[in-house]
């Protein structure tokens, strides 16, 4: 698939057909400052879980009327923030990423609820894997904070590997083995919209400088009830 700009026209056929959008310089020079300077006080960190909810200024910092043109143009436009993470890849903190889905979500409690399993608890959050469906119908919009290509270790990507569903370990490996790989160069200020279910991955970096990714995952789906979304049960939802 080209990298190069599409129409928002396009973006949902994109998607349904490749699981993966690069969008150049959605965020301008002033916003692409004021975002970098919400996400100061944690420049340092590698990881940080929940980030719209623990650092509210950050979610002021985005262009939500810019995102919702994104969610429109992806027809999920009823859809809400549902899990937020600040990443930041540098020489401090250079790791790998084989391929893989992101199969899990989190939500506000554990109950036993049929489709729902590999229940995990970290930092006081839990983590199951939710049946198919609910994944593909969610979308993540990764923002670029930083310029990231192959010298410091740029996402990569299996086009279309979003529509076989959810895969086990051996299969992974075979499509990986066997498939061709896009590497997602970006520009700061430009976002990649992919499905949870697209095969990705990340190298080390040989080029140890920041990479930092605003990673928003958005979902139209109500959970069965008492089960909801951890990110959103607790606190007011942000209205797109």
């Amino acid at each position: 698939m080209s990298q190069t700009a599409i129409g928002y026209q396009s973006i949902a056929a994109t998607l349904a057909s490749q699981g993966f959008v690069i969008l150049p310089g959605v965020l301008d020079a002033k916003e692409l400052v004021q975002l970098r300077e919400a996400c100061q006080p944690i420049a340092d960190q590698y990881g940080v879980r929940q980030v719209l909810q623990s650092y509210p200024s950050i979610r002021q910092a985005l262009n939500w009327d810019k995102l919702h043109k994104l969610l429109q143009a992806a027809d999920m436009v009823d859809a809400q923030t549902v899990r937020s993470i600040f990443f930041n890849k540098n020489a401090d903190h250079n790791w790998l990423v084989s391929w893989h889905q992101d199969m899990t979500i989190c939500v506000n409690q554990k109950i036993e609820l049929g489709g729902y399993g590999k229940w995990t608890y970290k930092k006081g959050v839990h983590y199951t894997e939710p049946p198919a469906a609910i994944l593909e119908a969610m979308l993540t919009c990764r923002i670029a904070l930083d310029d990231a290509g192959t010298e410091n270790a740029a996402l990569k990507v299996i086009a279309g590997s979003h529509n076989s569903g959810k895969l086990d370990e051996t299969q992974i490996q075979n499509i990986s083995k066997t498939s061709a790989h896009n590497t997602c160069v970006m520009r700061a200020g430009d976002i990649l919209l992919m499905k949870p279910l697209l095969l990705h991955a990340s190298d080390k970096a040989r080029l140890a400088t920041q990479r930092r990714v605003l990673h928003l995952e958005f979902s139209a789906n109500t959970l069965p009830s008492p089960l909801d979304w951890a990110e959103t049960s607790d606190h007011p939802v942000h209205t797109l």
